[in-house]
Formats: structure tokens, C-alpha cells, sequence
């Protein structure tokens, strides 16, 4: 199966650099341009999407929509919606001085209310093995999401243990990446 994945448009929150998890935040001005870049993009390159699936969030909804112009129907999954930041939900964060490696696999941190990122990993590969059982080798599938859900979708594509930085990979706004998988 082809499977390709797409981070939501910008939002006001992303430019101010808020921790944006399950916060219902709207697309801003540059982020719904972002989606119609990419979806001219994906229509030279002639791409198909048998299904698309989409976090319930609207950020990634409407970025699900713009892509897709109305010519699919969506298919929301809660297991695609972006991890729970707890009390820094909306919040400025310094990552680096947290206090605790909150994308660390061994520490698997819920300093703050976060949700552990083992609980992100395990949301991600349930919706991929779900993928995988439905689907064909044939099959194109279109995921719209969020940063750190895809980050852990990558990585139980490509794989990981408990000393993999989940840092090295990261998806910029409606940024569009392909697996064979």
C-alpha cells in the first residue's frame, strides 16, 4: 500500500510557537494557502487517494478538505489527533529545559499532564496495523494529522527502541511524505 502523510496547515498558535495538542485550533490565512499549494501539487503529480483519513481536529480537517477538494469523502480516526500537552496546552514552551525529555521512549515522561509519548506510539500503530489489514498492496491512503502523531507514525514505520532521539524526524506545515509500507 502507498501511504502518504500530510502535517495540517499553520495556525496562529504554530507561528507563536504554543504547544498545540488536542486544542481545536482553526487554520490561519498562510495555513489554508499552504493546503491549496499542496493540493495543486498533489494534482500535477496526478495522485489518487483511494481513502483519506483525517484527525477529527480542525486544523487537520480542513487541511483533509482543501486537499481533497469535497471529491473524497473524509474518514476521521481519534487515534490521529495530536498528543495531549496537559497543562502546557497553549503555553510557550522551552523543550530544551523542561525538566524532563518529553519525547524520550525510555523515560516516557508525563511531567505536566503530558500524554506519555509510549501512549502516542501505541494510537499510531493500531491506526496503521488497522491500515494494514484493510488495505491492498493497491491501495493509496491519505493520512492528515499532527506533528508528534506522525513523528510516532514514522517511527513505527521505519522503527525505534528506547535510545532512538525521536528528534530526527520532523514534518513542517502540509508537508507531504510517501511510504511504501
Amino acid at each position: 500500500m502507498k501511504l502518504y502523510l500530510v502535517r495540517h496547515g499553520q495556525t496562529d498558535w504554530n507561528i507563536k510557537k504554543q504547544s498545540q495538542g488536542v486544542a481545536d485550533i482553526e487554520l490561519n490565512s498562510t495555513g489554508v494557502a499552504q493546503a491549496e499549494e499542496l493540493a495543486e501539487k498533489i494534482q500535477r503529480r496526478g495522485l489518487k487517494f483511494d481513502f483519506v483519513y483525517s484527525s477529527p481536529l480542525r486544523r487537520a480537517k480542513k487541511t483533509a478538505e482543501i486537499i481533497t477538494g469535497g471529491r473524497t469523502d473524509l474518514i476521521y480516526d481519534d487515534r490521529l489527533v495530536e498528543r495531549d500537552y496537559g497543562d502546557l496546552e497553549g503555553k510557550i514552551v522551552d523543550w530544551d529545559n523542561l525538566g524532563a525529555d518529553d519525547l524520550s521512549v525510555r523515560q516516557n515522561t508525563d511531567i505536566y499532564g503530558i500524554e506519555p509519548i509510549r501512549s502516542v506510539l501505541a494510537r499510531s500503530e493500531s491506526f496503521l496495523d488497522d491500515l494494514k489489514s484493510k488495505y491492498g498492496p493497491d491501495d493509496a491512503i491519505l493520512v492528515v494529522a499532527h506533528g508528534t502523531l506522525l513523528k510516532a507514525m514514522y517511527y513505527n514505520i521505519v522503527g525505534y527502541d528506547e535510545d532512538t532521539d525521536l528528534r530526527g524526524f520532523h514534518m513542517g506545515n502540509c508537508e507531504l511524505v510517501e511510504y511504501d509500507i
